[in-house]
């Protein structure tokens, strides 16, 4: 049998496995041990103790303590030069990739060798007896094969679309390796994924011996690789780990320098009320279950982020967990919510709903703003809004207690004092001070009780008095149809009129209000909001003018039509704010709309 080992030792000079990683893995690469730093992940290795057959998942911080216990053992060890985020290794969690790593078997005997170093040592481009191969940054005496390391000079970050053309050129790649005389299974090649995890260098072989790493070139890039294979095979459209220093971001990106490290503001999201936390915690107790645990303290911890929980906070409340969980089956361990918390980042943040209910197996019931996108809902309800208080959003949008407590009445008709209490944060008086009775509701849209939605008699009051009736002709460009069905609607903004009809009566013609306003909106070119002012309201256009003057709007609204629009009305100045600052300044409404105040516990 060829030994491997010994043609390495022959030719390159061998590597310790902690310089080794290191190489791959340069200082700061990943999280210190025990702190969590946004941006930074973790290696992720795989072991199985001698005569087991669990594997056992050991994360690799920045110390690469891991590869050293790893070492020490007579465990199985399989390890991938790939980052990741969270407890799985699923390729969906992998976040940069540090080397390419190629598994070649069926070396055989000395000629096979001689024609492998005669691949590494040709010049790109150079086919004279078969395709050359890149110069490996370290070849790997695995036992009984041999891994081809490419440690790249810079990270790659795992898009999808990367990952495809990653994948095309490590399997042409291996291809060569395999197919021109290296290699006795030259029709038996064996293809694997960029994920794929190989023996940890240090650890056991399948033959006794210990897995070792020999220096044969430098540190490569793509661009290299890429002049070894055909160009089909290429990957082109790809990016690396930006190296920007902090102190250069601060020179060039001044704004983003202090939102984010200064602030320490959380990037292009807002922050939540901590009561979307504590209803969480509800939901935990009330849904999770054997399967979903870690999913459970993992969302608690994204939460607690969200909502600007200190972590000393969420760590009591997640291990005060623990017994609860064990009671869903088999043992739920302070390992398994360490873990977990590593979602107490940036990152986590907009974790999406849909992947939230799936992974926890709890429900959550979504508002459904009359089947409205986000974005739209809230121009009408900020329409809305406007109308009962045109200056709402002076003092930054703070709105007054006793705003707060009709806004809780409307959005939780059903709902108690001490609900309010625990979800508002004011005090019994002040919630007695300005509770409206059931008979001071109207029911607006909603789809059963505990999505019921209100508006106060005050604001359908303050529609009539705003409102009187369109008058045909007054603007010819419109379609008249639209006119007509503004007038015919037009009645039910009055408080006599809605009262008249019954409970669904009343949601439905609030629903034809609102899809109305759509459609004027989307027939003369303007806004929702705008087209309630002008259509519905019939404001003025001066004090329309003065009302855009009060409106704040996010800079990637701010386009052609919009800018049409205020030339068209004589607005002159409009407030535009950053795309997260606009976020942060819309969060309450924002979180309403997401998490119903009414599904809270």
């Amino acid at each position: 049998m060829f030994d491997i080992a010994a043609a390495l030792e022959s030719q390159f000079d061998e590597v310790h496995y902690l310089d080794f990683y290191r190489n791959i893995f340069p200082e700061g690469s990943f999280e210190e041990r025990g702190v969590y730093e946004d941006g930074k992940y973790n290696g992720i290795a795989v072991t199985i103790a001698k005569g087991s057959k669990r594997a056992k998942r050991l994360t690799v911080t920045d110390d690469l303590d891991a590869i050293t216990d790893m070492a020490a053992s007579d465990d199985f060890c399989l390890m991938s030069p790939i980052s990741y985020v969270g407890k799985s290794r699923k390729s969906s969690n992998a976040r940069f990739m540090y080397a390419m790593t190629i598994d070649l078997d069926g070396l055989e005997n000395l000629i096979q060798w001689q024609q492998l170093m005669d691949q590494i040592d040709r010049e790109p481009g150079v086919l004279v007896g078969g395709w050359g191969l890149p110069r490996p940054t370290y070849l790997i005496s695995s036992g009984t094969g041999l891994h081809l390391y490419f440690v790249l000079e810079k990270p790659i970050p795992m898009f999808k679309n990367i990952v495809e053309q990653l994948e095309k050129l490590k399997k042409r790649i291996t291809w060569q390796a395999w197919t021109q005389g290296a290699s006795s299974l030259h029709d038996k090649v064996q293809y694997e994924s960029l994920f794929q995890g190989f023996r940890v260098v240090g650890t056991i072989t399948k033959d006794g011996g210990r897995c070792r790493a020999f220096s044969v070139g430098e540190k490569v890039t793509v661009e290299y690789l890429n002049q070894f294979v055909p160009e089909e095979y290429r990957a082109t459209n790809f990016v690396y780990k930006s190296d920007l220093r902090l102190e250069d971001a601060k020179k060039k990106y001044p704004e983003w320098y202090q939102r984010r490290v200064v602030e320490k503001r959380p990037k292009n999201t807002w922050t939540c009320k901590k009561a979307l936390y504590d209803w969480w915690i509800g939901k935990i107790y009330g849904g999770a279950d054997q399967g979903h645990r870690y999913w459970c303290i993992m969302t608690l911890a994204t939460y607690a982020r969200k909502c600007g929980v200190p972590r000393e906070t969420l760590e009591n409340d997640a291990y005060g967990l623990i017994p609860f969980m064990n009671t869903k089956g088999d043992a739920f361990t302070e390992d398994d919510v360490l873990h977990a918390l590593e979602a107490y980042t940036d990152s986590y943040i907009t974790y999406p709903i849909d992947t939230i209910v799936t992974r926890t197996g709890i429900p959550i019931e979504k508002n459904k703003r009359n089947g409205r996108k986000q974005r739209q809902h809230m121009e009408v309800m900020r329409a809305i809004q406007n109308v009962v208080n045109p200056n709402w959003r002076e003092g930054n949008g703070r709105p007054s207690k006793q705003e707060i407590v009709e806004e809780w009445q409307c959005q939780n008709p059903n709902g108690t004092k001490k609900q309010c209490k625990e979800q508002t944060g004011l005090s019994y008086p002040t919630i007695r001070k300005w509770w409206l009775d059931r008979s001071e509701l109207l029911p607006l849209y909603g789809d059963g009780d505990e999505n019921l939605t209100c508006v106060t008699k005050k604001m359908v009051e303050e529609f009539r008095r705003l409102g009187p009736k369109l008058r045909v002709g007054e603007n010819k460009s419109m379609n008249m149809t639209l006119v007509q069905q503004a007038e015919k609607l037009r009645e039910f903004t009055r408080a006599g009129a809605m009262l008249s009809l019954s409970e669904s009566e009343q949601r439905e013609k609030a629903q034809e209000l609102m899809d109305l306003a759509e459609k004027i909106a989307h027939s003369e070119g303007i806004s929702e909001e705008e087209a309630y002012n002008r259509y519905l309201k019939h404001k003025p256009r001066n004090e329309l003018q003065e009302q855009a003057k009060q409106m704040v709007f996010a800079e990637s609204e701010v386009d052609a039509g919009l800018l049409a629009g205020c030339a068209a009305h004589g607005i002159r100045e409009i407030n535009v704010m950053p795309d997260d600052e606009y976020m942060n300044y819309l969060a309450t409404d924002c979180v309403d709309a997401l998490f119903p105040p009414t599904n809270r516990k």
